[in-house]
């Protein structure tokens, strides 16, 4: 009885291999063809040109940790990564949505639209491999009346939804 149970579990386990490798499903994301065969990265703290302060760290950040989720790329030290990531914040959008009904000048709901250019570039031979530009948006209402807790919370929401669309740049065809 024993015998037949680790074999009937074997071959189901068998089975259901065979089916999730067909159905496409795998671990990490694909690669595009410029970064074909490249394992490690090395992600750069972004150059911040704009007046608000710690958003190259927000946004550097949020770019590590989406990769380190991904699991296509292992993130390295400089001198052993495959290629780097280079990044820089070009502009902030800021956007009312809603505005304070006993002040018009207040917003009471604020969208930040975060613009990033970025560059992979190989760590060998300092050829650039892909480069573009991403945004990102996020919003915030604000119950309160504290507005600059909302922008905050909005432009760490843009960082990240830029963050997302460059490491979804970096692992899709």
């Amino acid at each position: 009885m024993k015998k037949r149970s680790a074999f009937t579990i074997s071959v189901c386990m068998m089975a259901a291999a065979v089916l999730t490798t067909s159905c496409g499903y795998r671990a990490g994301g694909y690669q595009p063809a410029a970064l074909k065969g490249k394992k490690t990265a090395f992600v750069e703290v972004f150059a911040n040109h704009t007046i608000q302060p710690m958003l190259s760290t927000q946004t550097t950040a949020a770019v590590c940790d989406l990769l380190q989720r991904d699991g296509t790329y292992t993130l390295a030290s400089p001198s052993k990564a495959d290629f780097l990531i280079r990044g820089s914040i070009n502009d902030i959008k800021r956007s009312s949505l809603r505005t304070n009904p006993y002040d018009s000048y207040l917003s009471s709901e604020v969208q930040l639209t975060v613009k990033v250019g970025y560059q992979v570039v190989d760590r060998k031979t300092g050829k650039v491999l892909m480069q573009g530009n991403v945004s990102g948006q996020g919003s915030n209402l604000s119950t309160t009346g504290n507005v600059q807790g909302a922008v905050d919370n909005a432009l760490n929401s843009a960082a990240i939804r830029a963050a997302e669309a460059l490491v979804t740049n970096l692992t899709m065809p």
